[in-house]
């Protein structure tokens, strides 16, 4: 995401050093973390407009989960949005996607409701959506948009 969000604080996780290092070369004015998001310890709170967690809840199992949303709360200014993409298991899609997901290395990809509950611990506004149509493959996609 950092090049397109030129100008910005940003800040990125991955838990494979290979990941940040290929990062850091690309985007040398962006700030990347080497660990688990559930393990940072928070110093900036209240400093971000918008959190970005895409492709990473569905790794993680509830109690780790639960913490990437209180981490991320904590370090939105108020008015901030957190935005999720994760995998989904849903009744209407598609034989093709339920095998793509069963074979995802996230062992963790829940269901709509699920997702709900889980963000809904720490965030009284949600919004989700449901995609079947956003890569070029089916596979089926939820949106979450948890506001403080």
């Amino acid at each position: 995401m950092a090049p397109y969000l030129p100008g910005s604080n940003y800040v990125g996780f991955d838990a494979s050093a290979e990941y940040i290092d290929r990062a850091q070369r690309r985007f040398p004015q962006a700030r990347f973390v080497c660990q688990r998001v559930s393990h940072y310890t928070l110093a900036e709170r209240d400093h971000f407009d918008i959190v970005l967690a895409l492709g990473v809840l569905h790794h993680l199992d509830d109690d780790e989960a639960l913490t990437l949303f209180q981490i991320a709360r904590d370090a939105m200014k108020p008015g901030g949005r957190l935005v999720t993409i994760d995998g989904v298991w849903t009744d209407d899609q598609s034989g093709i996607a339920k095998y793509l997901l069963a074979r995802d290395r996230g062992r963790f990809v829940r269901t709509e409701s699920a997702y709900r509950t889980i963000a809904s611990k720490v965030f009284s506004n949600i919004e989700s959506s449901i995609r079947h149509d956003l890569l070029r493959m089916p596979y089926s996609l939820i949106i979450l948009k948890c506001v403080r």
